[in-house]
């Protein structure tokens, strides 16, 4: 083993970006968790696999209930990123292979392996312990439709939250506003007081001291090109969608939805909101960008350049533009060296395809200064997953790194200052964290 990927195995992770149940959450399935849940990702390349027309949710990873068909599919994927991964974690965890033959015993080994353990405990292990995750930036605690947003004691106390509300991003009806309406509890009748409750509800999160980033996952529902609509574009847009959807003992009195088209300028306008939001309490700024989890998502409107007049209107936000792009990880790295506001990270991005974000890393660090990459995050729901996805990560980055000293690039001072920075240091910086 060579030196640098002694120090890379070893180091500790930034987790830029999780998942995770919270304990309550995590209690509640607690008896049922078998070798599916070692899954993670690999459920999506079972469908694939399958070749199945069924797609399901972005924001979660339910276990195959069909123990036959992960018996008959799993050889089809193990090869995979994301089959490659539970293969690294059942061994690193458990000693054991993933096979059909062990599901039975990677089952009981899980299962001894959190029993007489709190929730938080069997986090420490997994995530601390056993990944080396020292940071993490949890996504979907911290909203305004989720009852638990604000209750204290959901996740290790390591743990920083993003505020994410994608609904008011693709608004075609008033749902969205009424979620708002109940989390702040005031009545929204105009854009004005829209925008006062979002405000409010950032508010309440930000007086927790958790809150790390304001999250933008609009490319699952809509493209990334936001406009720049006026303020009375967006109002006639709200007050279209708001007398639409008058509901007057529990029966909708207008019917109807207005079509994409028609709502765009509000949800254009709602972005730029939270995008002023930021700039006015720095408050860093995550994207999605490029490859959608699940089936049949639309990629072309997922691209990070659709974002280049954003960056360029908000000089002063800081940005962190997720996934590498994949599979437009040159552009993203292009993006980041010339905009002094552009962070890119590969969360999710060595589970997704390992060489293609070896070779994005080894292009990055060729072309943007090392402390603009962000090099690790999970991004699973169940923490016994964050091992494999950490161990996968390490040993892209440390063949990186390996490769550049070889190559006469760096030294091996060189090569360790920046294997601590993209693994941790650059997080901790950008998200003003103690170690």
């Amino acid at each position: 083993m060579s030196d640098i990927r002694e120090f890379v195995l070893n180091h500790d992770l930034f987790c830029h970006h999780d998942h995770h149940r919270s304990f309550q959450e995590f209690d509640a399935g607690r008896e049922h968790y078998d070798f599916r849940n070692l899954l993670g990702y690999a459920s999506d390349d079972l469908v694939t696999a399958n070749g199945t027309a069924t797609a399901r949710s972005p924001r979660a990873h339910p276990a195959p209930t069909d123990r036959d068909r992960v018996r008959l599919l799993w050889p089809k994927i193990r090869a995979t990123g994301y089959g490659r991964a539970v293969v690294l974690g059942a061994r690193e965890l458990f000693g054991l292979e993933y096979t059909p033959e062990n599901f039975d015993a990677i089952t009981e080994a899980l299962q001894v392996s959190i029993r007489g353990k709190s929730a938080p405990q069997v986090y420490e292990h997994f995530v601390h312990e056993r990944a080396h995750n020292r940071r993490t930036i949890q996504d979907f605690k911290y909203d305004i439709g989720n009852p638990a947003a604000l209750q204290p004691d959901t996740h290790p106390t390591s743990y920083r939250f993003a505020f994410r509300f994608d609904e008011i991003m693709h608004m075609v009806d008033a749902g969205p506003i009424e979620v708002v309406e109940r989390f702040v509890d005031r009545p929204i009748h105009s854009l004005g007081q829209m925008v006062g409750a979002l405000n409010l509800a950032i508010d309440r999160f930000r007086d927790t001291g958790l809150l790390a980033s304001i999250k933008i996952g609009m490319a699952y529902g809509r493209d990334l090109v936001v406009g720049n609509p006026t303020q009375a574009e967006a109002e006639r847009a709200f007050n279209r969608i708001r007398s639409r959807n008058n509901f007057v003992g529990g029966i909708q009195q207008n019917g109807g939805a207005v079509n994409a088209v028609e709502g765009r300028p509000l949800c254009d306008y709602l972005f730029h909101a939270l995008m002023q939001r930021a700039a006015d309490e720095d408050l860093p700024v995550q994207i999605h960008t490029g490859y959608l989890a699940g089936h049949w998502g639309s990629l072309a409107g997922a691209r990070a350049s659709h974002l280049i007049p954003v960056l360029e209107r908000y000089r002063n936000v800081r940005f962190d533009l997720f996934h590498a792009s994949w599979p437009w990880a040159s552009e993203l790295g292009a993006l980041a060296k010339n905009y002094p506001n552009v962070w890119a990270d590969m969360c999710w991005a060595w589970a997704m395809n390992p060489t293609e974000s070896a070779r994005a890393l080894s292009e990055w660090l060729d072309a943007v200064p090392y402390n603009k990459i962000f090099a690790y995050g999970a991004d699973t729901s169940l923490p016994w997953c964050n091992v494999g996805y950490s161990l996968q990560a390490k040993i892209g980055i440390a063949r990186v790194l390996e490769e550049k000293i070889e190559a006469g690039y760096m030294d091996e001072a060189t090569a360790r200052a920046v294997a601590a920075a993209i693994m941790l240091e650059n997080g901790l910086e950008f998200y003003r964290l103690s170690g």
